[in-house]
């Protein structure tokens, strides 16, 4: 079972000491350079110093994503996506891929909207805010705790270990889907193999879901802890088909596989 120790934060003198080393850089910029060169430097040293101590400016800039924004517009906060893929099974759909050294961000794009995205964490206190609210996230859960109710799930044990399962939400939220579940990039992710398999295989043997199986999944999903958020519109077949293999991740995240 995974251990976690949520971010406790920056006490107080933390704060003060971090405040005092960032007014000592810009000091030191403002002396060299023209006003706008420095303005631009004084961002990325307080980020990047932010971004060292906490998770709040990765938590901040999720939190602006929307299911239904035109994909140009979401350039201008976040660049350029390192990475685009068509999907297997729908011709307008793309998946456009952010990578960080915490979190994957995915966009599932029909032709320039975002349909959904997901959050895959890398770090192990790395808790985005919550997709829909919008709200602070206390600390990791397991996926059981999630979740009200299961529409359906999927999961896997060949390429990359992983399990998904999906939300779908009352009218009063337009039916949005809500995507939890682990995907094994990380270490700190220990997804039972054997279970996975004893899974996948009694599915691929039975006709229907029985009860010994779906007993499995729910203990499966009760025993392991949630690293992956998403939001949309989409089948949990498309989100599936978003994931990136493990050859994938190590090529373009540049991370042993």
């Amino acid at each position: 079972m995974i251990k976690h120790t949520p971010k406790e934060g920056i006490p107080r003198s933390g704060w003060s000491a971090l405040k005092e080393k960032f007014i000592l850089v810009a000091l030191s910029i403002m002396a060299i350079g023209q006003w706008a060169d420095t303005k631009a430097l004084l961002v990325e040293t307080y980020v990047d110093i932010v971004s060292n101590f906490t998770h709040h400016y990765e938590y901040e800039v999720l939190s602006t994503i929307n299911i239904g924004s035109n994909l140009e517009y979401f350039k201008q906060n976040f660049g350029v996506p390192q990475l685009i893929k068509p999907s297997k099974y729908e011709e307008d759909v793309r998946f456009a891929y952010f990578l960080n050294d915490k979190y994957i961000l995915t966009l599932i794009l029909n032709k320039t909207r975002i349909s959904a995205y997901t959050i895959t964490a890398l770090v192990e206190d790395f808790v985005p805010y919550g997709l829909l609210d919008k709200s602070p996230q206390t600390e990791r859960q397991k996926i059981s705790d999630k979740v009200t109710e299961i529409a359906d799930y999927t999961l896997d044990y060949n390429n990359i270990e992983f399990v998904l399962v999906r939300e779908q939400l009352d009218k009063s939220k337009l039916f949005i889907n809500k995507y939890f579940g682990a995907i094994a990039y990380t270490d700190d992710i220990k997804l039972p193999s054997f279970v996975l398999k004893e899974i996948s295989d009694a599915l691929n043997f039975e006709d229907e879901e029985s009860e010994a199986i779906a007993a499995k999944v729910k203990n499966l999903i009760s025993e392991t802890y949630n690293n992956y958020y998403g939001v949309g519109e989409v089948d949990l077949s498309l989100i599936t088909d978003s994931i990136l293999t493990k050859f994938e991740y190590s090529l373009y995240a540049k991370k042993p596989a």
